[in-house]
């Protein structure tokens, strides 16, 4: 018998194991869909069509409704549960040598008193087997009612979540047919970055400043070259009249002479190798 106590304690083990593996994969599960709903809630555009957006409400809600029914049972399933166990090995060994000093013990008292007061001696080995068969089946037997109640629970936590898919698929239909992403590249507008909107309206600020002061200092300039230029105009006005009024009251010199050809000579040449010359 103790070998079937055994393989059923054994089998009760496995499905122990089964189940902490079922309950894990559903909270991997459940986490996945309260991600999607939560997706869905967050980039959800209520600006153009908002009887549509608040039907999807509707069914995130019931996602998220059902989704937490799923993780309440889950948890349970997963903590709470008493298991019993085998004793330790020393434990069984400190058993049976107990019984052993036991039966020193009966002799020695057995030796000092009479038949009808004498004690029976016992056989430790079938004893400690027979402990061990009892510790086998009542561990067995609990542990398969805490196992069944455990199934239970992951059952009920897998209804619910699979229950939870139901409006999430219809939710996820309805977000993808009607366009209510607001992230959509279909959309005329996305989603705005507060951050980056403050950087750039600050750049913007800057390069109006800097260039309001360029333009400033453009006009400055400017205006500085017109002062100049009217400062040095009444000069160059001024001058001119003078020379004018200078060459009007100079008198105008006489108008000048044609020269006269030369008058012809004659020469006469004397005796003596001199020459005499009268002009006529």
């Amino acid at each position: 018998m103790n070998l079937i106590y055994e393989k059923m304690y054994a089998y009760e083990e496995r499905i122990k194991e089964n189940i902490s593996i079922k309950v894990q994969l559903l909270f991997t599960a459940i986490f996945l869909l309260v991600s999607v709903t939560v997706y869905l809630a967050r980039f959800l555009d209520f600006s153009i069509k908002p009887g549509v957006a608040y039907v999807i409400v509707v069914f995130i809600v019931l996602v998220l409704m059902m989704t937490a029914i799923s993780a309440y049972f889950n948890c349970k399933a997963f903590s709470g549960s008493e298991f019993n166990r085998m004793p330790y090995a020393t434990k069984i060994q400190e058993y049976y040598e107990g019984q052993v000093q036991y039966n020193k013990e009966v002799e020695i008292y057995n030796a000092s008193v009479s038949e009808d007061e004498a004690f029976t001696l016992i056989d430790p080995k079938n004893e400690t087997e027979a402990f061990i068969g009892r510790a086998l089946s009542a561990c067995a037997t609990h542990n398969a009612l805490v196992n069944e109640k455990r199934s239970r629970l992951v059952f009920k936590a897998f209804v619910c979540c699979l229950l939870s898919c139901v409006p999430l698929v219809l939710a996820s239909f309805i977000f993808v047919a009607y366009d209510m992403d607001t992230s959509s590249p279909r959309k005329e507008f996305s989603i705005r970055d507060r951050h980056v909107a403050a950087q750039l309206a600050r750049l913007t600020e800057e390069v109006a400043a800097r260039s309001a002061s360029s333009t400033v200092t453009a006009l400055e300039n400017r205006t500085t070259l017109l002062e100049q230029a009217l400062i040095h105009k009444p000069d160059e006005t001024m001058t001119k009249p003078e020379k004018a009024d200078a060459a009007e009251s100079k008198p105008k010199p006489e108008p000048p002479t044609k020269p006269s050809a030369p008058l012809s000579r004659m020469t006469y040449d004397d005796a003596s190798g001199a020459s005499s010359r009268s002009s006529k």
